[in-house]
């Protein structure tokens, strides 16, 4: 019953609810670790002074093998553990070569290692403890730092402003993404699509986190302008990892009503959308648990089962590893509605891996 307050209230720490002068976090407490999370913390973790003895991979190299483990966390059904799987190696290689590559190249090598980390940080959230990803998205900044380009500077500020959304310091994340905004604005004239994508895409993180805080205003004012950046993009364009485009604006319009507490509005919103226009089984998946919030808040249980088990379609990791997927679950579970008892255990056995 803790974590479901903590849940509904959205705090991260249950020390906040019972008084304890000990962190007793959510995380902590709400499910195992993912299988994936070991090998990368020890690469994240590994401290050196030696340089390496082995020549580097060329920086085009390693930015096609990031290119293909983001292609590959947006189209696997099993997307954690697959690219749990190459990251250990691919953050190995990135993190030499941003060491013994000199001049542009290291800097180019230092963007390409930050794109890493991102991918990391989506593999590790929900799976792993706070203090590994904080110290992923710390990482990822650092090398966006080092790399010292306005693109890889937004594209870290994208990460860490989610981590500090999750941690509840919504006005810091709001001003970091309007100030990573702000570096790529500029350009944006005669920027490449990848560009104007991001500046986008950190429109819409700020609608997001405005929404969480009530500001509703303010949030819908972001996605509009979100919205627009998407229409002038070429049609079906989405960003290789962000996934912004017009789909995920469309999808991000029914998590910002729902977090504005506007359940039926939502699921309206929501009935417009194609499923199949989403890029993205990750985002997809995302989208049905979005929907399942909706009905779930307004007593549709039987609705919210079905929209659970279509989320499971496009990868169980949208149910198992989002805590308000988790929060449904556990309700259907203890009480399941007697016409779809059938379906709930099926659930309930995806999620759990016991099918």
């Amino acid at each position: 019953m803790l974590l479901r307050l903590a849940e509904v209230l959205r705090l991260d720490d249950l020390a906040t609810l019972v008084g304890e002068s000990q962190s007793l976090e959510v995380a902590g407490l709400v499910r195992e670790r993912h299988p994936s999370v070991s090998g990368i913390r020890a690469v994240v973790q590994r401290y050196t002074v030696s340089r390496p003895d082995r020549a580097p991979h060329p920086v085009a190299v390693l930015r096609g093998r990031v290119a293909a483990a983001w292609r590959t966390w947006h189209t696997s059904l099993d997307r954690r553990s697959e690219v749990g799987a190459v990251l250990p190696p691919l953050l190995t290689d990135c993190q030499d070569a941003a060491v013994l590559l000199a001049g542009p190249d290291r800097r180019a090598a230092y963007a390409v290692l930050a794109d890493a980390y991102h991918l990391a940080q989506h593999v590790l959230v929900n799976a792993a403890e706070p203090e590994l990803l904080w110290l992923v998205v710390d990482r990822g900044m650092a090398a966006a730092q080092t790399a010292d380009e306005p693109l890889a500077l937004a594209g870290a500020a994208w990460t860490v402003g989610m981590m500090l959304r999750v941690g509840g310091r919504m006005e810091e994340a709001l001003a970091l993404t309007s100030e990573a905004a702000g570096v790529l604005e500029p350009y944006l004239p005669d920027a490449p699509v990848e560009w104007r994508a991001m500046w986008g895409a950190l429109q819409l993180h700020g609608a997001l986190t405005a929404a969480r805080v009530g500001r509703e205003g303010d949030a819908w004012a972001l996605w509009d302008r979100a919205d627009a950046a998407a229409r002038a993009l070429p049609a079906g364009y989405a960003h290789p990892w962000t996934v912004f485009g017009s789909a995920n604006v469309a999808v991000h319009g029914v998590s910002l009503t729902m977090d504005l507490w506007k359940s039926r509005d939502a699921l309206r919103r929501a009935e417009t959308i194609e499923p199949e226009a989403i890029p993205s089984r990750e985002r997809r998946g995302r989208f049905f648990v979005e929907m399942a919030r909706g009905h779930h808040a307004v007593g549709d249980r039987i609705a919210a089962t079905r929209l659970l088990l279509r989320a499971c379609d496009d990868g169980v990791d949208a149910v198992r590893w989002s805590p308000a997927a988790q929060v449904i679950v556990d309700d259907l579970v203890a009480k399941p509605p007697a016409a779809i008892r059938d379906d709930v255990r099926a659930l309930a056995a995806k999620v759990t891996g016991t099918v």
